[in-house]
């Protein structure tokens, strides 16, 4: 990878591990959906005038609307949804580090979807930066509650819902203007979650505090908008292997931010989490190197390896 996408995929890890503190901070004025779609549908008003600027005109041909739609329902929807609902019930440490199990669905769904190759040493940073976020958490000293369960389940269907929609992502528009398929597919994705909203928390709600608007300022401008106008991009370029393994960083720093502006602890876990998790990023990068034709790559067929 270039150096300047690594830097870029380390900027977008910083801007998100604060969110979820910010999250879990504006769930206090707004309920969790219309909190969500607000956000969203900010963000892609955010956008808009970039992609305008781009494209010379305002909107996208008639026959990539299904298929954004579709990418939005899922991505922005579905997962934004979970996200902000999950939230709600589960802290904001552990809700970064439960969604981010993302990471995981991408490379599965893309290995068995877009016939992507995973080497034995990207499969192994997986696991060790997987391995990582779970000492990090130090789940075996959590003692759930009914409500604590059904906010990781959500997260965990967010999580796998996000996994789909940038398989997708890279499958149905490959030769599009990637900031304009954010824009579209956030907007789009808002509008859903903002009908839902609207019938299962009896109306839209928004919060004109100081800091329930900055809370969604900030994650309309920068999570939603400049996160994944930098993300998607640097993901359609590369490997599913080698850019998701980066995103072990978020939880990380969903957790160290959650510890400074929420009170939750810093332990001796954390920082040895974060050490495997930066094991499993040189581990995986090193196994993106190895020369083709060199070992084969794992669940590959030999006919196909060897181009027969």
């Amino acid at each position: 990878m270039r150096a300047k996408d690594i830097y870029l995929l380390i900027l977008v890890t910083l801007i998100w591990g604060l969110s979820y503190p910010a999250m879990k901070i504006g769930a206090r004025y707004m309920p969790p959906l219309s909190f969500g779609a607000w956000r969203f549908f900010l963000g892609a008003l955010f956008l808009l005038p970039l992609v305008v600027k781009r494209q010379g005109k305002l909107w996208h041909p008639g026959r990539d609307f299904w298929p954004l739609f579709l990418l939005g329902f899922l991505q922005t929807g579905m997962m934004g949804g979970a996200l902000h609902l999950g939230i709600t019930m589960v802290k904001s440490g552990i809700t970064a580090v439960v969604l981010y199990s993302y990471p995981f669905f991408f490379t599965l769904l893309a290995f068995l979807l877009l016939k992507e190759n995973m080497t034995w040493k990207q499969v192994t940073g997986l696991i060790i930066g997987f391995l990582g976020l779970v000492l990090a958490v130090n789940p075996w000293q959590m003692h759930l509650a009914r409500a604590e369960f059904l906010g990781i389940v959500v997260l965990i269907g967010g999580a796998f819902v996000w996994g789909l929609a940038t398989v997708y992502l890279k499958a149905a528009f490959k030769d599009h203007d990637k900031l304009a398929v954010t824009t579209y597919q956030m907007l789009y994705g808002s509008l859903v979650l903002l009908f839902i909203a609207a019938l299962t928390e009896h109306g839209l709600h928004f919060s004109w505090t100081l800091t329930g608007l900055g809370t969604i300022i900030y994650l309309s401008l920068f999570t939603s908008a400049l996160g994944f106008a930098v993300l998607l991009p640097i993901q359609a370029r590369y490997p599913a292997g080698q850019t998701s393994v980066y995103l072990f960083l978020v939880p990380v720093f969903g957790v160290i931010f959650s510890t400074l502006l929420l009170g939750e602890k810093l332990t001796l876990n954390l920082l040895l989490g974060l050490a495997l998790v930066a094991l499993g990023i040189i581990t995986v990068n090193l196994g993106a190197m190895e020369p083709a034709g060199g070992k084969r790559d794992w669940m590959r067929p030999a006919s196909k390896q060897e181009g027969r």
